[in-house]
């Protein structure tokens, strides 16, 4: 997940400059009477740009409100209406391929206008963050900047702990604020993550940390339990359960009969065969069927070409491939984390024996019927049982379901018997984690580092200085573009700052898009939301609400405007899961609702996906569950 800070900057070179006195236009603001300000805007009696920079000057002296601005932004129907920023920098980029003196900045912008086709993640996260929206951020946040502030967390966290290794810890910290080069920082950063893991194993006591160290090694075996048994179900989503043996047998033995073909006969195979293979993997949503189906399909459409006997022996290995990933891989897999885990909660129970006071009643009985299962994939009922009395919530899938509630009671004790540790422990781990991302920034400058000259906005002021001088009409008229565009960032710094999220248009050339915008936020608790809003040619308008939490489960709700699209949605829904899947990313639950009118509001990306996600009052909903 990607986030990103804004702060704004009171450096006039970068656009964020005040209009002139307009009386009018900040007794409507004031009011914050949208209406008005809509008349006033038809009536050009003022302008976007000059209502942006009321409010950030209004944002700066703190005479508005984060919410008097917000409910601006959101209601004033003249933001809907400024268009598509990439469409905007696509003409942009014509009219300055006909000026000699600008040629130099169309690379600059054509690298900038890729293609959504060819959007990855790492892509996507290039292009947000040279969009121009956080051109002021970076401008102030240099790599010094990052360490220091991460150092002065990590002294400010262990100043009231009086151990050795707490010591240990302030002496390095010491060291490297005095480092002199980049190896020797590198280093210094490298042995401070070392003693910082050695100051959290000491905050527990003798008789807890031992639990606690079994207590995490729990978390991690949920995790990749659950991932697997969901990348299991979604590559197997449409077969029937109990039918997979079967079908896997079907698989083996078709595999016998096209090897017993090939021998006969190594250049065809009989058609019935063929035929066979496209009934079994019709219905499978597997990248190992959806190869057999494109080998079928170029033997049948060219049955004597001269690639026949190639394309057999691809489908021969295609069908090998499916038998293992039916039954051989996905089965150990799941043998060897059940057999890991039944050791681990072995362990966990002989310690809770060993120490009395910790244990509860509760905690050993669901280890012991953990422990009864044979099988920790299968949904346990006494597990459920205790679930259901308990009230626990707990991921969906059966692996997970069996093991959190034991997960919750074990931090639930170490908390009450550590609760200062507790809190100590949790802010490390997360310092930890900065750390070594300070080291990888150290190792790999010039990947990590943002490059201002390449941001949009930095790029749109060069231009705009550029033409600023000129008074022919082409030149006029490139400064009108430039101008709007640049008012186009400011509004989505603006709506960043004041929904205290990261507000940016979608950073892609798509012919299919009028308009889109994306909101990211993260809280306290380490969730993360997103929320998408698009307005497409041919499916009208399409919002879309992600959370993250756990750091790889995913809720999503789809609020879908037009009747083909929500059919195109629920045809490819399975696709979407295994794609989630084969990006280590789980999806609990996905929702497909209506999208009505009044929710096209934009809200707080947090806010929205609380409010809307789970509402029971909208109609017409599907809810898929992973």
């Amino acid at each position: 997940m990607i986030y990103f800070c804004m702060l704004v900057s009171n450096n006039t070179s970068l656009n964020i400059l005040l209009p002139n006195d307009n009386k009018a236009l900040k007794e409507v603001l004031k009011e914050a009477d949208s209406k008005s300000l809509d008349q006033m805007l038809k009536n050009n009696s003022t302008s976007v740009k000059d209502v942006i920079k009321e409010l950030f000057d209004g944002l700066k002296s703190g005479t508005k409100s984060n919410a008097t601005i917000e409910n601006v932004l959101k209601n004033s129907t003249v933001f809907k209406e400024m268009g598509n920023v990439s469409s905007n920098l696509s003409t942009l980029m014509d009219d300055i391929s006909q000026d000699e003196n600008l040629q130099k900045f169309k690379p600059q912008i054509e690298s900038f206008l890729k293609n959504i086709k060819d959007m990855d993640a790492s892509t996507l996260k290039e292009q947000i963050s040279k969009s121009g929206v956080f051109l002021e951020s970076k401008m102030t946040q240099t790599p010094n900047a990052k360490i220091e502030n991460i150092l002065n967390q990590i002294q400010n966290l262990v100043k009231n702990v009086d151990t050795t290794q707490a010591k240990q810890v302030n002496e390095l910290l010491t060291k490297t604020f005095q480092s002199s080069n980049t190896t020797e920082l590198s280093s210094n950063l490298k042995t401070l993550t070392s003693s910082l893991q050695n100051l959290s194993n000491t905050l527990n006591t003798s008789q807890t940390q031992n639990l606690s160290t079994l207590t995490n090694q729990l978390k991690e075996f949920i995790s990749n339990g659950a991932l697997l048994e969901s990348k299991v179900e979604n590559n197997t989503a449409n077969l029937n359960p109990q039918n997979k043996e079967t079908i896997t047998a079907q698989t083996k033995d078709l595999l016998t009969q096209i090897k017993n073909d090939l021998i006969q006969n190594p250049s065809s195979i009989n058609k019935d065969t063929l035929s066979q293979v496209q009934n079994l993997v019709k219905n499978m949503d597997m990248p190992e069927a959806k190869q057999i189906n494109e080998v079928i399909a170029k033997i049948i459409q060219n049955p004597s070409s001269s690639d026949t006997s190639s394309n057999l022996r691809t489908l021969t290995s295609s069908l090998e491939n499916l038998t293992n990933s039916l039954s051989t891989s996905q089965t150990q897999n799941k043998e060897a984390i059940n057999a890991q885990t039944k050791d681990l909660l072995t362990q966990i129970k002989n310690e809770l024996v060993q120490n009395p006071s910790i244990a509860s009643k509760n905690t050993l009985t669901l280890i012991d019927n953990l422990l009864k299962m044979d099988n920790l994939f299968v949904k346990g009922e006494n597990i459920q049982n205790i679930l259901n009395q308990n009230n626990i919530s707990t991921f969906s899938n059966n692996f997970s379901s069996n093991l959190s509630p034991l997960l919750t009671n074990l931090k639930e004790s170490l908390e009450t018997l550590n609760p200062n540790s507790t809190t100590v422990q949790t802010h490390i781990s997360k310092l930890v984690e900065n750390v070594e991302n300070l080291i990888k920034d150290l190792a790999y400058p010039k990947a990590q580092s943002s490059n201002i000259s390449d941001d949009m906005k930095s790029i749109l002021l060069q231009i705009q200085d550029e033409v600023s001088s000129k008074t022919d009409p082409k030149s006029q008229d490139l400064a009108r573009q430039v101008d709007k565009l640049l008012t186009q960032i400011d509004y989505h710094q603006l709506a960043s700052i004041t929904s205290n999220s990261n507000n940016v248009y979608l950073p892609f050339f798509w012919e299919m898009l009028d308009e889109g915008n994306i909101s990211m936020k993260k809280t306290d608790e380490d969730k993360f939301y997103c929320q998408i809003n698009l307005t497409l040619k041919d499916f009208g308008k399409v919002d879309l609400m992600l959370a993250m939490y756990d750091k790889n489960k995913i809720d999503l709700t789809i609020y879908a405007q037009r009747e083909h699209f929500k059919t195109a949605i629920r045809d490819n829904m399975q696709s979407l899961k295994v794609a989630l899947n084969s990006v280590d990313l789980i999806p609990v639950n996905i929702k497909l609702l209506d999208l009505k009118e009044e929710q096209v509001e934009k809200k707080d990306p947090a806010q929205t996906y609380m409010e809307n996600s789970y509402s029971q009052t909208i109609s017409s909903s599907i809810d898929i569950r992973a």
